[in-house]
């Protein structure tokens, strides 16, 4: 709503109105407008025939003038059904009693249109039932004024030139009003159209991002889960090799290498609580030093059972760092190299595992290679699918 409207709209519809839907803040919004619109036409047809020298109507006229205030300030007060109530019935009745009393031939039965419109306009769907009232209230009043001749009073005699403009001015009027409530439910499907536009534009990207966090969310714990057996597994295989030894040196040596383990583990943990609660934010990125990365990922992996036998040739140079960030870089390493001793083919005499960095003008070339059973082709652009599984 902006700033220039926000006034006149606050004036008509008040200012401590209950938080309204934009369709129902629309409804109330024009049943202010039609009530000051009756209540100048009403006014307007005073004027008109005391201005000419009529005054029988001046007292039904002022009454439904006062009465279409009436609806304004009940709508002002936040009754808005009533007020929609008060004004429909007023104005049908108002036009019912100037049909009977009035000459046919000035066209005042015309207005009896924009009842129908007005009708169904203020109460919509939600109160069709009440809509569907006045709409028979109408006909009927339609039918009672054109059938019934009351006799009680003659109709009103007026000249023809006045005849003329009551006809031009109730054509007018009616045709006013109805452009005005038709545009008003057309701007108002327009818009809540457009709403839902947008809404749905907004859902679809919401579902799509959701989609994406859900999918993030997945690698997530599924590259996790696979991190966290590694170092597990490794300690599962120093307590066999204890349980063939009694030398205290030895139980010494191999409890040493479960505790480093452990405290891998337990910085593999942190490390992920970390990179859980800061997942949105910028990548944490460091120059880090590549072969220090490796060496600890192979040591944490050395010790499980799929990796007595394998021989790992590392060429890395010392010195060599890259800019990146650590976390998922671990993560990464892991991955792979746990995935190269996993899948060693246990038929051939010397499993290997060869990892070598190349440093490039502009970035660092890494190659993790093995002579394991391998991936078939048919399924190497599915290896990065969640949850992809291929049963070898």
């Amino acid at each position: 709503m902006s700033q220039f409207h926000r006034p006149t709209q606050n004036f008509l519809v008040g200012k401590n109105q209950p938080a309204l839907a934009f369709a129902d803040y629309k409804l109330v919004l024009l049943t202010a407008q039609l009530s000051i619109l009756c209540t100048f036409i009403c006014l307007l047809y005073l004027g008109i025939d005391l201005y000419n020298g009529v005054t029988g109507s001046w007292l039904f006229q002022l009454a439904c003038a006062i009465l279409s205030c009436f609806s304004f300030f009940l709508n002002r007060k936040g009754l808005h059904y009533w007020a929609k109530v008060l004004l429909v019935f007023s104005t049908n009745i108002t036009i019912f009693i100037f049909t009977v009393f009035e000459p046919v031939e000035i066209g005042i039965a015309f207005l009896f249109i924009v009842c129908y419109i007005v009708s169904i306009a203020l109460f919509g769907f939600e109160n069709r039932k009440t809509a569907f009232a006045f709409v028979m209230l109408t006909t009927f009043l339609i039918i009672f004024s054109t059938v019934v001749d009351l006799q009680l009073v003659a109709r009103r005699v007026y000249t023809q030139e006045y005849t003329k403009i009551n006809l031009n001015i109730n054509l007018l009027i009616t045709s006013l009003t109805g452009v005005l409530v038709v545009y008003f439910l057309i701007s108002l499907n327009y818009f809540s159209e457009n709403s839902l536009r947008a809404n749905e534009k907004i859902l679809q990207e919401k579902n799509e991002e959701l989609l994406k966090v859900n999918k993030e969310l997945d690698r997530f714990v599924y590259s996790t889960s696979h991190d966290l057996r590694s170092p597990i597994s490794s300690a599962r295989g120093l307590i066999n090799i204890l349980k063939l030894t009694n030398d205290p040196l030895e139980i010494r040596s191999y409890l040493k290498m479960m505790d480093e383990r452990m405290i891998h583990l337990d910085k593999f943990i942190t490390d992920i609580s970390s990179y859980s609660r800061n997942a949105r934010v910028d990548l944490d990125l460091k120059f880090v030093p590549l072969k220090k990365i490796v060496k600890e990922c192979i040591g944490g992996l050395m010790y499980a059972p799929e990796a007595e036998k394998t021989k790992v040739n590392m060429n890395i140079q010392d010195d060599l760092t890259i800019l990146s960030d650590q976390t998922r870089l671990e993560i990464i390493f892991g991955n792979i190299i746990s995935n190269a001793f996993k899948y060693q083919d246990r038929t051939k005499a010397n499993p290997t595992i060869e990892i070598s960095a190349i440093l490039l003008p502009s970035s660092v070339e890494i190659t993790i290679a093995d002579n394991g059973i391998g991936i078939p082709n048919e399924y190497v652009s599915k290896i990065f699918d969640m949850f992809f599984n291929l049963l070898l």
